[in-house]
């Protein structure tokens, strides 16, 4: 077992940023699905894991999206897009979302909301969302969506992100 470790961050790229990895990766996330649709019907979508409720009135939850994400130009346009919650037995479709150069969508049954943006189904949960509000924050854009729609199925396991590894959590 590695014990534990304090660093000061000190401007070295690689350093800070295998260190940050480190200690982020300490921290176990849900892992999500975000999808749109361009104006031109094209759908794009990728793997999140940074993805939080922000308030309840109004209804508001974020997403964190790199800014070379190559879904990043029609996340922007779209001003609309899906966060689905993937549960445990959705390993083979957050992997999917990860890939390069292929067709994320194809063979992928996905449904349509109000907002005609590609909702998967079988999710643990579904919202559909508005754009309100992109802040820039260093390699990152925070999208602040306004929830629209909302499907849960709560008697799922969820799927987690921990220490570089998706990973299950038994519940009850």
């Amino acid at each position: 077992m590695t014990a534990s470790r304090t660093i000061t961050l000190d401007g070295d790229l690689i350093a800070d940023g295998r260190a940050l990895r480190d200690a982020f990766g300490c921290f176990t996330t849900g892992v999500t699905v975000v999808t749109t649709c361009a104006a031109d019907g094209r759908q794009a979508g990728f793997t999140v894991n940074a993805f939080s409720s922000v308030s309840l009135d109004p209804p508001l939850a974020l997403v964190c999206v790199d800014l070379g994400a190559s879904s990043l130009p029609v996340l922007d346009q779209a001003g609309k897009f899906a966060v689905n919650v993937l549960h445990a037995d959705q390993e083979d479709i957050a992997r999917r979302f990860t890939q390069k150069a292929v067709d994320r969508f194809e063979g992928l049954a996905c449904e349509t909301w109000d907002q005609g943006v590609p909702i998967i189904p079988g999710c643990m949960a579904n919202f559909e969302m508005e754009t309100v509000q992109a802040i820039d924050a260093g390699d990152h854009r925070i999208f602040i969506g306004r929830i629209l729609k909302v499907r849960f199925d709560p008697d799922h396991e969820p799927l987690v992100y921990l220490r570089g590894r998706f990973r299950r959590v038994h519940t009850d």
